[in-house]
């Protein structure tokens, strides 16, 4: 143990022997523990603070933290539910909450994201907001994605974040603003990620743009060659404008990736027909 952090227990263990009761004292110690990585300690100090101060603020909230930590999930979520209930939930809790419970996630997640939007964002925001922007994507709560990427791309403006709001805009069929961002990343990687050039392919494509769609589908091939969708989405094009050879080609070489690859055999025998 970092002797600074000895000296601090002592002190505070020392001013607990004459108070045992003092909520902001056992806090204070609890800290220390947090801070030494002894969270068996922390939860034992915080749990005696809640026996005498049920509504202490920080207790229930490290609480609520320290059983997530441990996967005691509906546990945390009682904890989490009494700050929201005294009026001292913040975003964190808001959005912590909307991860454990399913159910009533959509209101938790329009919570947190009241809460977040009317802080002022900072680059150390960043890693929360896209964690949550991600995750509300997975969950198909695309409007609230939209709003936490976009608080993300405020703190810190990453690719991942970038060409996740090119994807928000394509699901919304906003076409035109997805390729914005889609072609900003492609930019920052200096058109060599091939995943970024198959998304801007599927806007023209989209936009019935089909020689703009297959223009970066061949630049996607360039820098990943053995990538089947790729032939497939080229021979999908191809086989839709009547090339039959170049569809054929390009299925084929697909099923020489992957022979099991049902949908470009599928593909094939179509345009042998």
């Amino acid at each position: 143990m970092d002797n600074k952090y000895a000296k601090l227990l002592d002190k505070y263990n020392s001013i607990l022997a004459k108070n045992s009761h003092d909520p902001y004292n056992r806090a204070v110690l609890a800290r220390i523990y947090m801070k030494e990585n002894k969270f068996e300690e922390a939860e034992d100090n915080y749990s005696l603070i809640l026996q005498n101060n049920p509504e202490y603020p920080e207790a229930l909230y490290m609480m609520g933290f320290l059983s997530m930590k441990k996967r005691r999930y509906s546990l945390a979520i009682d904890y989490f539910k009494q700050l929201i209930s005294i009026g001292k939930a913040n975003s964190f809790v808001y959005e912590y909450i909307s991860i454990l419970d399913r159910e009533n996630r959509s209101e938790y997640l329009e919570k947190a994201l009241e809460q977040a939007k009317s802080a002022k964002i900072r680059p150390k925001d960043y890693k929360r907001c896209a964690y949550m922007a991600f995750q509300s994507f997975v969950w198909k709560e695309y409007n609230i994605a939209l709003e936490y990427a976009n608080l993300a791309y405020n703190a810190k403006q990453t690719n991942d974040i970038i060409n996740l709001l090119g994807c928000i805009y394509h699901y919304n069929e906003d076409y035109d603003k997805a390729l914005s961002f889609f072609h900003e990343v492609n930019a920052n990687y200096e058109g060599g990620n091939s995943y970024v050039l198959c998304n801007i392919a599927s806007c023209y494509r989209k936009k019935n743009s089909n020689k703009m769609a297959v223009r970066y589908l061949e630049k996607a091939r360039e820098v990943d060659s053995d990538d089947k969708l790729i032939y497939y989405n080229i021979g999908s094009i191809y086989a839709v404008t009547g090339n039959k050879k170049l569809a054929y080609e390009n299925f084929e070489k697909a099923l020489e990736i992957d022979e099991n690859y049902k949908e470009a055999r599928r593909a094939l025998e179509s345009v042998k027909e």
